[in-house]
């Protein structure tokens, strides 16, 4: 039966203490007791610890009370204390023009005590105290709330949906205060919020499977660019929700993004095969970097490749098929891009072929690629079209990228193909080995660790701004390319195909690549770092890496990164990174087996 009761007779009370082990009723009882209280206890210390403190009660009125709302919003953190009172006028009583009822003010002082308590608050000692899920920057939520009210149009009717739920306006505030990016599509859009929060679509995970049956939907609309475009976007606002929510972790968050990325490069591929008139792909499309290891950020571009099937007789007709599947998910239009497309990790760069055959891609990585490029196949990972193909080029990938010393000794043979005795000195003989078809890998050296070395060097040198390294939490000293590189190393040393980099880490601990100590730091610092990155990538929705140099904004980006100051979020980022490079030495300049 379904019950949630305990049996108020003592002989069933006795029965289900007897089926649940205990000794005699009285045991039962007493740890009844001790479980419910610490339950309680639990309870009250989390609920206790989220609710904001209640607000004091705000003026009634504003004539007269001016320097009453100015001390308020000082004492609130509102820096620009004119403007914003402005706006908190025209948000109670409306425009000038507009007749708004005292029910619709009423509401509106509600709504904005609880704007308020969000709101961090400055006590007359100086000290700062932050509520759960403080707004970083509410002068910003206050001109975006304006925005969207103005673009919603019925204020009453708004008001009352928002006092009867109170999370969604509370929602709506943070989303406001998190990403400007996420907000401009709110304030074009202003339905769309409401339509997940009260849906409970924001508690649901998808699979790029679910989302790419929701993309055929739309497949006999006239505009295929803007119907993609209108769901990414609308995806877009549901994986950002749920992350701004807790409703996903961020390790979550980096898998949703990216199988919203695998589901609409697979439909675009339909949607050019069906224009065409093909029946089936003749190629398949690969996934490199973070699109290939499934840990796409906000904004991150999708490194693809085409790959057709060695037979392939007419190439040059396939370069206009890639061509019109990037072009359906980058080409801009009023709503955007979906993604941003780049196909310049395939051999010869922007000067080679969009699509060749898998034969031509082996030629090339045996003979003329470079180290970097093998390193780049440690990331690959077939996304949609030919699986076939894409499943023969995952095996051509795992083997040239597979620095083993009995794969390098066998002459990085394909698996199946006869291979040739192991010369006694094979690495000298290798790129002599590279001459003959299926065996050899030019690119590879005996120190090819310090080749690797010396490009996290130059990317480190190059790509950080100058006088910026702290604030440069991907290319800068212990920072998430130092994170990439070792589990890329790692991979290339023991064979490892896990294009993931996270994933890749973990492995490394469980097989004890690295001292148990070395691993748990290193997984544990840069999960902090990235979350950092994401955040910080979040509110504009492009590749930043860099934190901003100026205190306000910095101050911001440490608010929505959980911190009270931006000087607490600095020291937190130097002990991480100083973590993470400790292990990058370890593993780059260890002796090579």
């Amino acid at each position: 039966m379904q019950t949630h009761t305990i049996p108020a007779e003592r002989k069933a009370r006795e029965r289900l203490a007897a089926l649940m082990g205990f000794a005699s009723l009285r045991e039962f009882e007493n740890a009844l007791r001790r479980h419910t209280r610490n339950v309680r206890g639990n309870f009250e210390a989390l609920f206790k610890a989220e609710k904001p403190a209640p607000p004091r009660p705000l003026p009634p009125d504003f004539a007269g009370r001016e320097a009453e709302w100015s001390r308020l919003l000082s004492d609130h953190s509102f820096s620009d204390g004119t403007q914003s009172l402005r706006l908190i006028e025209t948000f109670a009583l409306g425009p000038g023009y507009v007749h708004v009822s005292p029910r619709t003010v009423d509401l509106a002082l509600q709504l904005l005590a609880r704007m308020f308590a969000l709101c961090p608050k400055r006590h007359s000692s100086g000290k700062l105290s932050l509520p759960a899920n403080a707004l970083s920057d509410p002068d910003r939520v206050l001109a975006r709330l304006d925005s969207y009210i103005s673009a919603y149009g019925a204020r009453a009717m708004l008001y009352e949906t928002w006092t009867s739920n109170p999370s969604l306006f509370e929602l709506l505030l943070l989303l406001f205060d998190r990403s400007e990016f996420l907000a401009e599509v709110a304030i074009r859009t202003p339905d769309l919020v409401d339509e997940l929060e009260l849906s409970g679509f924001l508690r649901r995970r998808k699979s790029a499977g679910e989302i790419l049956r929701d993309l055929r939907h739309g497949r006999d609309d006239k505009d295929q660019r803007l119907w993609l475009r209108r769901y990414h976007q609308a995806e877009l606002m549901r994986i950002g929700l749920r992350d701004i929510l807790g409703l996903a972790d961020f390790e979550q968050n980096l898998e949703e993004l990216s199988a919203l990325a695998d589901a609409c490069l697979q439909y675009a591929l339909e949607v050019v095969l069906r224009k065409s008139k093909r029946k089936a792909p003749p190629f398949v499309i690969v996934g490199l970097g973070k699109l290939g290891g499934a840990e796409l950020n906000y904004g991150s571009d999708l490194d693809i490749i085409f790959v057709a099937v060695s037979k392939t007789k007419n190439l040059s007709a396939l370069q206009g098929l890639a061509a019109q599947i990037m072009d359906l998910l980058s080409s801009p239009t009023e709503f955007g891009v979906a993604f941003v497309t780049d196909a310049r990790l395939r051999p010869d760069g922007e000067k080679g072929l969009l699509v060749n055959t898998l034969d031509a891609y082996e030629d090339y990585y045996r003979r003329r690629a470079m180290l970097w490029e093998i390193q780049c196949l440690t990331r690959a990972r077939p996304i949609a079209g030919d699986m076939k193909t894409g499943d023969q080029f995952q095996r051509l990938a795992a083997t040239l990228a597979s620095f083993t010393p009995e794969n390098v000794a066998a002459g990085f043979s394909l698996r199946g193909t006869p291979a040739k005795p192991a010369p006694r000195r094979a690495q000298r003989n290798l790129k002599d080995a590279a001459t003959e078809p299926g065996s050899g890998l030019a690119a590879y050296r005996a120190d090819w660790k310090d080749e690797i070395a010396r490009m996290r060097s130059r990317i480190e040198k190059e790509r950080t701004p100058s006088g910026k390294n702290d604030l440069a939490i991907k290319t800068g000293t212990g920072g998430l390319v130092d994170a990439e590189f070792i589990a890329q190393t790692l991979c290339l040393a023991h064979g490892w195909q896990e294009p993931n980099t996270l994933r890749a880490l973990q492995l490394a601990r469980e097989r004890a690549a690295l001292p148990r100590a070395s691993s748990d730091s290193l997984i544990e610092n840069y999960r902090k770092l990235l979350r950092i990155e994401g955040i910080l990538r979040r509110w504009s929705f492009e590749a930043e890496a860099v934190l901003p140099d100026k205190p306000a904004p910095l101050y911001r980006v440490a608010i929505r990164c959980g911190f009270t100051c931006a000087e607490g979020l600095m020291k937190a980022l130097g002990e991480y990174r100083s973590a993470i490079r400790k292990v990058y030495h370890q593993v780059i300049k260890q002796s090579i087996p």
